[in-house]
């Protein structure tokens, strides 16, 4: 059984080797090798004994660093931007019918009739009036305007005559120019100045000239075509001495 024999003397020799290193028979002492690598593992130059205050701040640093990390500031979501309400919805407005206009006039009228002829047409929608007075010029009044009352009109006129200018009178509180003071009616502007002259010349101040004559109106009148052909055929019937006329553009 040479193979029997041979694992058995194998077996004898690993033995006698590893008990050989573990006695340091290959150069190192068996009895000092585990507590040299103890020493080693150690490093007793490099221990040190500390006191209770370095215990204490040691124990401080560990509490500290087991100590459960502060929890994340919450995240604060701004609220949505407020969502401005819908534009209201105008309504565009009806369109504007044009209504066509119209215009006549009538001249030859006098105060009185210009007057009335007026009011008329100022109450009608959407109507106006214009009046345009011609005068053709007769005579030059030379006079003094009107006075508050008749007790001042007759104290001027005292007053004139104690100057020396006795042609004069004044007009009644009834007449067309109550309480003036005339002093004469020329046919001329140059006799009416004249006139004047010779009135201040004694010392008089107030006197003034004015223009004489007849007086006609012209009355123009515009609106909505259809309603003043309409009122204008009853003016023209109403006003029979009135002249219908083209307007002025």
């Amino acid at each position: 059984m040479p193979i029997l024999r041979f694992l058995i003397i194998l077996l004898v020799l690993v033995n006698a080797i590893a008990l050989a290193a573990w006695q340091g028979w290959f150069g190192q002492d068996g009895t000092r090798s585990e507590p040299e690598r103890v020493t080693n593992q150690l490093k007793p130059e490099q221990i040190q004994v500390l006191d209770d205050a370095a215990v204490a701040a040691l124990q401080a640093e560990a509490r500290a660093a087991a100590a459960p990390a502060p929890a994340p500031a919450p995240v604060v979501v701004p609220p949505p931007a407020p969502v401005p309400p819908p534009a209201p919805v105008v309504e565009a407005p009806p369109p504007v019918v044009s209504v066509p206009k119209a215009c006549v006039a009538f001249g030859g009228l006098d105060d009185e009739a210009a007057d009335r002829l007026t009011r008329q047409a100022l109450r009608e929608p959407d109507f106006t009036a214009r009046d345009q007075t011609t005068t053709d010029v007769t005579s030059w009044w030379v006079h003094i305007p009107a006075h508050p009352t008749k007790d001042a009109a007759e104290r001027r006129a005292s007053e004139i005559r104690a100057k020396g200018w006795n042609d004069l009178f004044v007009v009644g509180e009834n007449g067309s120019r109550p309480l003036t003071i005339s002093l004469g009616l020329f046919k001329s502007e140059a006799s009416a100045k004249e006139q004047v002259r010779r009135i201040q010349a004694k010392g008089v101040r107030g006197v003034a000239i004015e223009e004489r004559g007849d007086t006609t109106h012209r009355i123009e009148i515009r609106g909505p075509a259809e309603a003043l052909i309409e009122r204008a055929a009853e003016w023209a019937g109403a006003y029979a001495g009135a002249t219908r006329e083209d307007c002025a553009l």
